[in-house]
């Protein structure tokens, strides 16, 4: 016999909800809190994620992904990708729609179901119990839900693409032939362009002085300082002792940026403490371009990642805003 009762019915949207396109249209400019079954607030897209074990570097990443809007929206809709033999993006999809629900039993939801999809399509690569690197992390999701969504090189050839994908031009200046250490060597430069999905971006060396006070000197550095990388005039020295210069042809409609902080040698990694500063506002990029006038090189900081605690451990959170009042949220876990 069927059981009619309307609990049942709160119980399987909260399992599988469901958006129409006018609700997935608004999630933006929404501010109004909703209450979950057990009688907690919270604000739909802005809920804690649980932690099952060392897997925070998973949560600030979905989180911040969960406000892409291009990205989002896609996922809010199971019927954007029907058909598509990928639990990845299944459950990938699921967890986006479960962030947004403003039917949650509480005010956090569990990743437990997209986690085991990780491991899998990572070969344990990424999974419960070991703390990885988010940098790494969002460049191998991106990459597996392009394919999990049957992208191609093609440029534009699945929703992944369309949002990060970016375009440089890099010119390559490689040595004709082995010279002595008092002779200039005479190089041969190539040119071409190449897709990227994030921009790595070096920190200046930290200072190994302390100050009066014997406290470590913490020094800053502004975000356009290591963006010079991209100007098409600086040189990168490769350690194959090539040479390069890259500039952004095609800037990508968000854009992702990896600060690298860690570095690892034979005995311990370290992790460079400098602070970057930068607007959370209007990042004019157009020094770094070489496009046409009229497309856009101006970006706004939608969601960041930090690492707190010693380089070998610590913890990861996310930073994101809420697009209909500009109020920020730090998420950590369970919020």
């Amino acid at each position: 016999y069927e059981v009619a009762d309307t609990s049942l019915e709160d119980i399987k949207y909260v399992l599988h909800p469901k958006f129409r396109a006018d609700q997935i249209a608004k999630l933006d400019f929404n501010t109004a809190y909703s209450r979950g079954l057990d009688g907690s607030d919270y604000l739909p897209g802005f809920i804690g994620l649980n932690n099952i074990k060392e897997t925070d570097f998973v949560n600030a990443v979905v989180q911040c992904l969960a406000h892409i809007p291009p990205l989002r929206n896609f996922f809010m809709d199971a019927a954007s990708y029907k058909g598509r033999d990928s639990t990845l993006v299944s459950q990938f999809g699921q967890l986006m729609r479960k962030i947004w629900s403003s039917r949650n039993f509480k005010g956090q939801v569990s990743p437990h179901e997209l986690l085991q999809a990780i491991g899998n399509a990572s070969n344990k690569r990424f999974r419960i119990g070991r703390q990885s690197d988010p940098a790494e992390f969002i460049v191998w999701i991106l990459n597996a839900l392009h394919e999990g969504l049957g992208g191609t090189r093609r440029a534009g050839s699945s929703v992944v693409h369309n949002t990060f994908q970016g375009e440089l031009r890099m010119v390559t200046e490689k040595a004709k032939k082995k010279v002595r250490p008092y002779e200039n060597p005479e190089f041969e430069r190539t040119s071409g362009h190449v897709n990227f999905l994030y921009l790595q971006l070096e920190l200046p060396p930290a200072p190994l002085f302390k100050d009066e006070m014997e406290e470590n000197v913490i020094p800053q550095v502004p975000l356009y300082t290591i963006l010079q990388k991209f100007n098409g005039r600086t040189i990168h020295q490769l350690i194959t002792g090539e040479r390069r210069q890259y500039i952004i042809t095609r800037p990508p409609k968000f854009l992702i940026l990896q600060i690298k902080r860690f570095t690892r040698n034979n005995f311990f990694k370290e992790k460079n403490p400098t602070i970057v500063n930068f607007p959370v506002k209007n990042l004019e990029l157009r020094e770094y371009c070489d496009v046409p006038k009229g497309v856009a090189t101006k970006y706004d900081l939608v969601g960041a990642v930090s690492h707190e605690g010693k380089p070998e451990g610590g913890i990861y959170k996310s930073f994101v805003v809420n697009r209909g009042d500009g109020e920020w949220f730090e998420m950590q876990d369970l919020f």
